[in-house]
């Protein structure tokens, strides 16, 4: 028999239960499509993936759902940024009403972020709202974007921009499927393993120094740790703020900085490895400003030296990149909210972190 699957449970009650479990086991794809027919959450299965895990995940998880005589159908779009978009949205939509998709059925969202937010938000806004299950098989998508039922598309100009929150009924995360990760994306989800970490959790944070060589190795023990350890930071911090009213910012680390360097670098740069300069940034500034001792910013940067991440100059203007930041959706009107490091594993959001110091910042770390 299998060792069971670790799970992170995701309690949500404060106005309806959208409390759900978070199931963690390496081949835990072979084993899905059993647990759906248990768990009968539709009746019948809209599977949506990118044109990259139809070929990998798709075409076998669709057989595994009629081998269990659980009615299904295949939709797919091209892998890419691009197809999480208002029109993509709207197709899909087209193509559940014209299949005969109705309440009573469900979504299966299996892919990295792209698809779980689009799939995710056609799932909560056809015919006012389908139950979903997510299957991630990226490490940005088992750490982040599957947690928090956050989904959203992009519109012209404005990443996340159309979008609600929609919980799913389950996440499945099976770590083998990280090995057909380009190591560019690899490193992009470890960059927000690695913040949970910095915002939360030193021991953790001790865990991944340690483990480093195995972590990228992809060694299944420490990769199912970091997976639930993560899964677990975060499913932590939406049980106290599911709308993102306070406490939840804290997940923004580097994104207010990460998000302009996506946009200066029309999104050719993985959106991990952005998010990873914008924790640089902003834990120098704090240094520079004495809001972060000199030996935790010291250790700050040690561990993202350890995973290889923002390593490289960009030879960005820090000017530009400032003037992007503030037209963020997250940004005030003319104040940037940091999420600002204090300690390893303790962090404050304020709005008051000169902007001069973190220019500053810019230009030594994009240097």
């Amino acid at each position: 028999m299998p060792a069971p699957a670790r799970t992170v449970r995701v309690s949500l009650t404060r106005t309806v239960d959208d409390s759900y479990d978070i199931l963690i086991r390496p081949g835990l794809l072979a084993e899905i499509a059993a647990d759906l027919a248990e768990a009968r959450f539709g009746q019948a299965y809209a599977l949506i993936c990118d044109s990259t895990t139809e070929e990998l995940f798709g075409r076998r998880l669709l057989a595994d759902l009629t081998s269990r005589g659980l009615p299904a159908q295949l939709f797919g779009v091209p892998a890419g940024e691009a197809s999480k978009s208002i029109e993509t949205f709207a197709g899909l939509l087209a193509s559940l009403k014209t299949a005969r998709f109705t309440r009573k059925d469900c979504v299966i969202a299996l892919g990295g972020g792209m698809v779980g937010d689009l799939s995710g938000f056609v799932a909560g806004c056809y015919m006012r709202g389908l139950p979903f299950v997510q299957i991630p098989t990226t490490l940005l998508a088992q750490v982040d974007s599957s947690v928090g039922g956050k989904v959203a598309v992009n519109v012209k100009d404005g990443k996340n921009y159309c979008g609600l929150f929609h919980q799913p009924r389950r996440v499945y995360i099976d770590p083998t499927t990280l090995s057909s990760l380009p190591r560019d994306q690899l490193l992009s989800g470890l960059a927000e393993v690695l913040k949970h970490a910095l915002i939360a959790d030193r021991s953790f944070y001790d865990f991944l120094l340690e483990n480093a060589p195995a972590v990228l190795g992809l060694a299944p023990e420490a990769v199912s740790h970091l997976v639930a350890t993560s899964c677990a930071i975060k499913a932590k911090v939406v049980e106290a703020d599911e709308r993102e009213a306070g406490l939840r910012m804290i997940l923004n680390y580097g994104h207010t900085i990460g998000h302009a360097i996506e946009d200066a670098m029309a999104y050719a740069l993985p959106h991990g490895q952005c998010v990873a300069y914008g924790m640089r940034v902003v834990a120098r500034a704090a240094r520079d400003l004495d809001l972060l001792p000199e030996p935790d910013y010291q250790a700050h940067e040690t561990l993202l030296d350890a995973y290889g991440l923002a390593t490289e100059p960009l030879r960005l203007d820090p000017d530009r990149i400032m003037t992007l930041a503030l037209g963020d959706k997250k940004a005030g009107r003319d104040r940037l909210v940091f999420v600002v490091p204090r300690a390893i594993g303790r962090v404050e959001i304020r709005d008051d972190l000169d902007h001069a110091a973190v220019t500053r910042a810019l230009g030594h770390i994009l240097a």
